[in-house]
């Protein structure tokens, strides 16, 4: 099977070439087929007009002698009519005028009677040597006023018209050839000058680097049908930006949360082997350890699920559950942790959700206990769970999490969702806090198909999450701020 080349300015040359090839070739085949058609009528006519003319000749004659006598009058016929034969016999078959220069056998026809007016219906085929169809005709023709009549037989060898169309075919071939190979080279340049813009656009995205993410394509400058390009472009390059920005972010911030617990290890180690302790202050230092390793495996384990969330790499088992039953579950099991902050939980609500009810109460669970952490002694953190009719038909699940206590401030909402973000600079949380659990919730929510809100106004914070009504699990979407 044979390779288109490579390059696009070529197969553009080629397509030019074999599309203006194509065209000569249909145009040079109606061309050679209407010059046939033409000669043909031509001869045909002429066919007509000889024995029309021989006729007349005939009436200005008395006898046959005198056709025998003054047969140049009917040589002159033929003069400038190729292929033209002329045949003047009596009707027993004695030659009065020949007219044959290859000696070509006259065949038997049919004669047409004196009084018939010949057209080109009456014309009859036959062959010469050289095997080409011919036309002629057979008729007879009064010799002046008398009743005697000749027979005329006019013929033409349709060999030259044969010869003429195949040179004229032949000159037509190479016209076509030549054009096309005009049209691929022109097609040729034409396209190259053409892609230089897509060239430049070429050369603008490799200049691109991690150190130049902010560089654009200019979509103004490009032609119409690489803007969309250049545009899809732009915004891919956006993407990256964003993407290697918060990459950055996120291993900065990644580095500082294995760096506080891990400095604690070995500076705690270093402190207590510095000399000899006791057993219970080696037991001490072990105690100490080991919540930072489970800091640490916490940490880990957070990654470990954003990474396969973010390769899609999380089974979803999503069923229909009673988001009220669940709730009650995770306020129970959280009855004593909010019991030893001066908290108390409510649960309020009745709906039917479609969600992995291993990954919703793994959401509820991080925003419950950020709401504890963050509610003042004496207040009340609620969990409410509503049914949404949707514009479109059906309904959505909204399940809430809200607590009183200070406003999250403006400029720090659309970041908290990000990884190992926290609105506290000092994180003086940090030993508690591992910056993913919002990260978590927003990833959990868009395997879902969903979104998660926070509006924070009045001394109130409200966390939503929104699963939509079939819980498939679509496309991922950043998550909104109210």
């Amino acid at each position: 099977m044979m390779r288109l080349p490579s390059s696009l300015t070529t197969r553009l040359a080629l397509a030019y070439g074999l599309a203006t090839a194509a065209i000569l070739v249909s145009v040079a085949a109606y061309l050679s087929s209407a010059l046939s058609a033409q000669l043909e009528g031509r001869d045909e006519s002429e066919l007509v007009s000889e024995v029309l003319l021989v006729r007349h000749l005939l009436r200005e004659v008395r006898s046959e002698a005198e056709i025998r006598a003054d047969t140049h009058r009917f040589a002159d016929i033929a003069m400038g009519h190729e292929g033209l034969i002329l045949v003047v016999r009596t009707r027993q078959g004695e030659p009065l005028v020949t007219l044959n220069p290859r000696n070509e056998a006259v065949p038997p026809l049919r004669v047409l009677p004196a009084s018939t007016q010949p057209d080109k219906d009456m014309l009859q085929t036959w062959h010469p040597r050289n095997g080409v169809p011919s036309r002629g005709i057979a008729a007879l023709g009064q010799l002046g006023d008398s009743d005697k009549a000749v027979e005329i037989v006019v013929l033409r060898d349709a060999g030259y018209r044969v010869a003429l169309i195949r040179e004229y075919r032949y000159r037509l071939l190479w016209a076509t050839l030549c054009g096309a190979a005009v049209a691929a080279g022109l097609g040729f340049v034409l396209a190259r000058r053409g892609l230089r813009p897509l060239r430049r656009m070429a050369t603008d995205a490799a200049a691109v680097t991690t150190s130049r993410l902010a560089t654009r394509l200019d979509v103004g400058s490009a032609p119409a049908e690489l803007r969309e390009l250049a545009a899809a472009l732009n915004d891919m390059l956006a993407r990256l930006q964003d993407s290697f920005s918060r990459l950055s972010e996120f291993s900065a911030d990644l580095a500082h949360d294995f760096r506080t617990p891990i400095s604690n290890l070995i500076g705690q180690t270093q402190v207590t082997l510095a000399q000899s302790r006791g057993v219970a202050e080696y037991e001490a230092l072990l105690e100490s350890n080991l919540e930072e390793y489970e800091r640490l495996a916490r940490m880990i384990e957070n990654m470990l699920f954003l990474a396969r969330a973010d390769h899609a790499q999380v089974a979803l088992g999503v069923r229909t559950l009673d988001a009220r039953e669940e709730l009650d579950r995770m306020a129970e099991y959280f009855e004593a942790v909010a019991a030893d902050r001066d908290v108390a939980l409510a649960v309020g609500g009745h709906a039917l959700v479609q969600a992995d009810k291993t990954l919703l109460r793994r959401a509820v669970t991080n925003l419950l206990d950020n709401a504890l952490r963050h509610a003042p002694a004496g207040t009340t953190v609620r969990l409410d769970a509503t049914r949404i009719p949707a514009p479109g038909g059906g309904a959505t699940t909204s399940i809430r999490v809200s607590n009183a206590g200070p406003a999250i401030p403006p400029e720090t909402l659309p970041h908290i969702f990000g990884r190992f973000y926290r609105a506290d600079p000092s994180r003086r949380n940090s030993a508690t806090s591992t910056g993913l659990g919002l990260a978590i919730v927003d990833t959990i929510m868009r395997l879902h198909g969903g979104s998660v809100t926070v509006r924070s106004l009045d001394g109130e914070t409200v966390f939503s999450l929104q699963f939509p009504a079939d819980g498939a699990a679509a496309a991922q979407a950043p998550a909104r701020v109210a």
